[in-house]
C-alpha cells in the first residue's frame, strides 16, 4: 500500500506498517519491499495511533494513497 507521511515528505509503499519503535511508542512505522523503514506519522497518545492504523486497514480494502492525518485530526 502506498502511504505519504504525515509531514508530506515521505511517499513509500509499505510492506508492513506497526506502531511504535524505540522510544518512540506513539509513531507510527512503514517498512518498505527494500527494508528501509520510515517513521511516517507521530500523535499524541496510543489511542490516536491505534485509530490512524484502524484507517489505514479500512484503507487497504479499497486501495489508494494514504495520507497520515496531522494528531489534531485524530479524536481519542
Amino acid at each position: 500500500m502506498w502511504i505519504r507521511s504525515q509531514d508530506k515528505e515521505i511517499l513509500t509503499k509499505a510492506v508492513c506498517i506497526h506502531l511504535g519503535g524505540e522510544n518512540h511508542e506513539n509513531c507510527i512505522c512503514a517498512r518498505d519491499v527494500e527494508g528501509n523503514r520510515w517513521y511516517i506519522g507521530e500523535y499524541s497518545t496510543k489511542e490516536k495511533a491505534l485509530k490512524v492504523l484502524d484507517m489505514i486497514q479500512r484503507l487497504i480494502k479499497i486501495g489508494g494513497v494514504f495520507q497520515m492525518p496531522q494528531d489534531d485530526e485524530v479524536e481519542e
